[in-house]
């Protein structure tokens, strides 16, 4: 049994369609969740590798860096760097697309290397 998008009908699929508003429905299928199985385990970078797709020439080949910045006022004074970027460069034309770690990690990333910069001067 399946909730109908459509009618909110609570229906078995028959022949593809909903039995109440005979709308045409998706069967789901295990090879729908084939690319879920393939990227389990995936650090956030090598899931932007593998998904990458060059906003400017739709190239796939794409290389990731982590870059950390200081930020304004005592941070930049003491040289802490607690701003963290993903930086994504096109192999094929070099257009660099930048992501923020802390909303795809759902987390603050880069804070042992913070509390070390603190302690050691970057």
């Amino acid at each position: 049994m399946i909730v109908c998008p459509y009618c909110d009908s609570e229906v078995e699929i028959q022949n593809g369609r909903c039995p109440k508003c005979k709308e045409h429905l998706h069967e789901v299928k295990d090879e729908d969740f084939s690319e879920d199985r393939e990227t389990e385990g995936m650090s956030v970078t090598e899931l932007i590798e593998h998904r990458f797709k060059c906003a400017k020439c739709q190239s796939t080949s794409g290389r990731v860096k982590e870059v950390s910045m200081t930020g304004a006022g005592l941070s930049k004074l003491f040289d802490i760097e607690h701003n963290h970027y993903l930086f994504v460069s096109c192999q094929n034309c070099g257009f660099v697309e930048v992501y923020d770690p802390d909303v795809l990690y759902g987390k603050k990333a880069g804070s042992l290397g913070t509390v070390l910069d603190i302690l050691f001067g970057g």
